[in-house]
């Protein structure tokens, strides 16, 4: 490959507007505007008309997560026609391979990308592509394409590009572990002690795109974590129990960046043991109450307001409070909102 002359390079870093365009990218790391401005700063880097921003997952169908100048048909071709086809997915299923990668160069090499390349071109009216491929975990990676009209990006394109790469994918990973985390900040009780709760993301294929070091932990301790998240996953937000601790799972949006459309699973312990079974091995939850407190506990689980529960039972509303507040002692939580998530799943026990 042609190298491009070090002052062409040196004269594009040190344009005031680059520099500042790279300002605004660090300071977006973590927040809804970090594609745009990932986008901004390589289109102040080499000429382009066109941006996506796609996840590939193993064998599952790849995700476009940002465009930028592409229309709503194109998007419809590449997810109904292209997507199954893609080159640049492929050589990610098949190598893993970091780097910087034109259409033009795929097609040179590999006669196979033909159809793709002729089908895709045609739908986004452009000439030629360009991936960045960035790798996440073993299985997963995010893809830049830049898409030019008129003309395929050539050598010196490509070698300025693999001269940006090392910033480029240290942002990336740095905003993704910034949003991961954000996911994980859960309320904290004034006082109580900070416990670690074990979390990973999958996608909506199922397969597991980040984790904490406390989720890796867990799947040694539990084998069948994995198993139980995989079923969770599918199942769209439903709860297990494994003794004390509840798995549960939150479908995430469609703009989720490390995964569009997947969920995010969290181990959580329970705040007191489970409570004693009784002979068809189920939870026995109601040795935990007084009759009264069973009622409300009920009640609580069904949603029903404050007022109405008063008018159900026939207790006032004070009194109402006070068995709500002997409720969440006996049961370590802090408002009705956690008790409900935490033990929805004796539901149907009551």
């Amino acid at each position: 490959m042609r190298r491009s002359h070090p002052s062409k390079i040196a004269s594009i870093f040190t344009l005031p507007s680059w520099n500042a365009q790279i300002g605004k990218l660090f300071q977006s790391i973590g927040t809804p505007f970090f594609h745009e401005e990932m986008v901004d700063l390589l289109e102040a880097t080499v000429e382009t008309d066109a941006f996506w921003i796609i996840r590939y997952s193993g064998e599952a169908v790849p995700d476009v997560v940002f465009t930028r100048g592409v229309s709503a048909h194109t998007e419809r071709v590449y997810s109904r026609h292209c997507a199954s086809i893609d080159p640049f997915s492929a050589r990610w299923r098949s190598l893993r391979e970091a780097g910087v990668f034109t259409l033009e160069w795929l097609r040179t090499n590999d006669p196979s990308c033909a159809s793709y390349s002729d089908l895709f071109l045609r739908a986004a009216e452009m000439d030629d592509e360009l991936g960045i491929t960035i790798p996440l975990t073993n299985e997963n990676c995010f893809a830049i394409f830049l898409e030019r009209k008129r003309g395929i990006f050539t050598d010196d394109d490509v070698f300025i590009l693999n001269t940006l790469y090392p910033t480029i994918e240290g942002c990336c990973r740095s905003h993704l572990e910034r949003v991961f985390n954000d996911v994980k900040k859960v309320e904290i009780n004034k006082g109580a002690p900070i416990v670690p709760r074990p979390t990973a993301i999958f996608d909506h294929a199922g397969h597991q795109v980040y984790s904490d070091d406390s989720w890796n932990k867990a799947v040694r301790r539990f084998p069948m974590l994995k198993r139980l998240a995989t079923g969770l996953v599918r199942e769209d937000g439903t709860e297990s129990i494994m003794d004390d601790w509840i798995l549960r799972a939150e479908r995430l949006t469609s703009d989720f960046p490390i995964a569009p459309n997947g969920s995010k699973l969290v181990l959580e312990r329970l705040s007191i043991p489970l409570p004693p079974r009784n002979a068809d091995g189920a939870p026995d939850v109601l040795s935990l109450f007084t009759r009264r407190e069973r009622d409300v506990f009920r009640l609580m689980l069904n949603g029903v307001k404050n007022d109405d529960i008063s008018a159900k039972l026939g207790v006032g509303g004070g009194s109402i409070r006070n068995i709500k507040f002997r409720i969440y002692r006996k049961l370590g939580v802090s408002s009705e909102s956690e008790l409900v998530s935490k033990f929805v799943v004796f539901k149907e026990l009551l």
